[in-house]
């Protein structure tokens, strides 16, 4: 009942659809092969970096991440791996982050709170097989603050 959600879906289903045509009838391709072979894999790339890129933190600028060496994912991540500089200067072209990153190296690295891994390897060596940081429920994180809340949820 959320329009928010409904309107967010619907903009999602705009985009798409003209991609499903596409691959569908133009490229011919089957929908599971599509499904399958290329958004699985792509959306497996998405998570790695939105798992990479931020970080619980109480100032704003430590939640984000450098990873300092990533030649092929840097590439495909647009410099992403600059998570830091590249909110410090959002309108910043892609390709001028790394230039900003080596002028201040040591600045961006105290202003992110030391969130800095030399590869994306190095990450995945620490997170692959434990938790990076606990997920709480927004429920529950309400009624860790509100005791009227868990006595309402309690009942």
């Amino acid at each position: 009942g959320d329009r928010a959600v409904l309107r967010a879906w619907l903009h999602h289903l705009a985009g798409a659809l003209p991609v499903l045509v596409f691959v569908t009838l133009v490229a011919e391709m089957p929908l599971w092969l599509y499904l399958a072979g290329v958004s699985y894999p792509a959306m497996s790339l998405l998570m790695l970096r939105t798992f990479a890129e931020h970080r619980a933190h109480e100032r704003a600028e430590a939640r984000s991440i450098i990873v300092e060496f990533c030649p092929l994912f840097s590439l495909l991540f647009l410099n992403n791996n600059l998570h830091v500089v590249h909110h410090a200067y959002p309108r910043t072209p892609w390709y001028r982050l790394p230039a900003l990153y080596r002028a201040a190296r040591d600045d961006w690295q105290r202003r992110n709170g030391g969130y800095v891994y030399a590869t994306y390897f190095e990450l995945a060596r620490h997170f692959l097989f434990k938790v990076k940081e606990p997920v709480v429920h927004p429920i529950r994180h309400r009624q860790d603050r509100d005791p009227r809340d868990a006595a309402k949820a309690a009942s």
